[in-house]
C-alpha cells in the first residue's frame, strides 16, 4: 500500500507541475518527483517471485534472476525469500517475514526445544501435534510460497529422472533495464535542472 501511495503522489506531482507550474522550479519538482516515483517502484513494488512451468524468476530492484527448478537446492523464508541454487544464494525481498514475526518464531522453537528436553521422539510428536492443531489450519503466505516452490522443484526433478535428463540449465541474471534507464534519466535530468 505504501509503495502505490508513493507512486501515486509522484504522478500527481509530475502532473501538477506539467499543467500548472511552467517554470524551472516546476521542472525541478517534476523531475525530482519522477525520480522518486521510479525509486519507489524499484524498491517497493518491483521485487517479487514468479513461478513458471520450468523456472522460478526472482525480480529484485535492479536485476532479475531466472532459476531452473532442477538447480534449486533449498528454499526458505526469513526476512526475505532465500533460494539456494548452484552453490549460491539468491534472494527476493518482495516475500518475507517481518523481523518481529521471525524473532517470535525463533523464540517459540527455542522454548519448545527447552521444554521437551532438546529433541527426540517427544519433540517430533509435539511438532506433528502442532501441525494438526485446529487453530493453525490457515497457512501463512510465506509458508505457501515455500511449499509451492518445493512442490514445483520436486515435480521438475521427478520429470527429469523419468526422462533421464541430467542437464541443469545455468542460473541467468539480467539487469532490469527499463527501471535502471528510467532512474538514470530522471536522476540526471533532475541534477542538470538543479545546476541550471
Amino acid at each position: 500500500m505504501l509503495g502505490w501511495t508513493g507512486v501515486l503522489l509522484a504522478a500527481v506531482a509530475v502532473g501538477y507541475c506539467a499543467f500548472q507550474v511552467h517554470s524551472m522550479v516546476g521542472l525541478r519538482v517534476a523531475l525530482g518527483a519522477a525520480a522518486a516515483g521510479v525509486l519507489v517502484w524499484m524498491t517497493q513494488l518491483r521485487p517479487r517471485a514468479t513461478a513458471y512451468l520450468e523456472t522460478l524468476v526472482l525480480r529484485g530492484s535492479l536485476h532479475d534472476v531466472e532459476i531452473s527448478y532442477l538447480a534449486v537446492e533449498e528454499v526458505s523464508v526469513t526476512q526475505m525469500l532465500n533460494v539456494h541454487a548452484g552453490g549460491r544464494r539468491y534472494v527476493c525481498v518482495g516475500i518475507g517475514k517481518s523481523i518481529v514475526t521471525d524473532i517470535r518464531q525463533r523464540a517459540k522453537k527455542e522454548r519448545q526445544a527447552t521444554a521437551l528436553g532438546g529433541g527426540g521422539r517427544l519433540r517430533q510428536f509435539s511438532e506433528k501435534a502442532e501441525m494438526a492443531a485446529p487453530d493453525q489450519t490457515a497457512m501463512s503466505y510465506q509458508t505457501f510460497v515455500v511449499t509451492r516452490i518445493e512442490e514445483l522443484v520436486d515435480q521438475a526433478k521427478r520429470r527429469a529422472r523419468d526422462r533421464r535428463d541430467a542437464t541443469v540449465p545455468p542460473v541467468q541474471t539480467r539487469l532490469a533495464m527499463p527501471e535502471v534507464v528510467g532512474l538514470a534519466v530522471t536522476t540526471v535530468g533532475f541534477v542538470v535542472a538543479c545546476i541550471l
